[in-house]
């Protein structure tokens, strides 16, 4: 599983992104705190600690726009 924390830790640690007035639910990407080259650290981050292969249709606002939705998506995928 992914939770906030590993998110959290991903963000701050590999991104370099500081996280004050960053929630759970705050978009990343929408507003411009995560960009497309982060993305994809992010995604094989999430994949090498799920171990989910996460296909490229599943890379969505809808999906990835928050640490709540990422961590809602990984429970959605690993449960199919």
């Amino acid at each position: 599983m992914i939770s906030e924390n590993l998110l959290k830790e991903i963000l701050e640690d590999d991104l370099g992104i500081e996280l004050d007035g960053i929630e759970s639910d705050t978009l990343l990407f929408s507003s411009g705190i995560v960009d497309s080259f982060a993305l994809v650290t992010l995604m094989m981050r999430i994949e090498q600690e799920t171990g989910l292969k996460i296909n490229p249709s599943d890379v969505t606002l809808e999906n990835f726009d928050s640490m709540q939705r990422m961590v809602s998506f990984v429970e959605r995928a690993k449960s199919e």
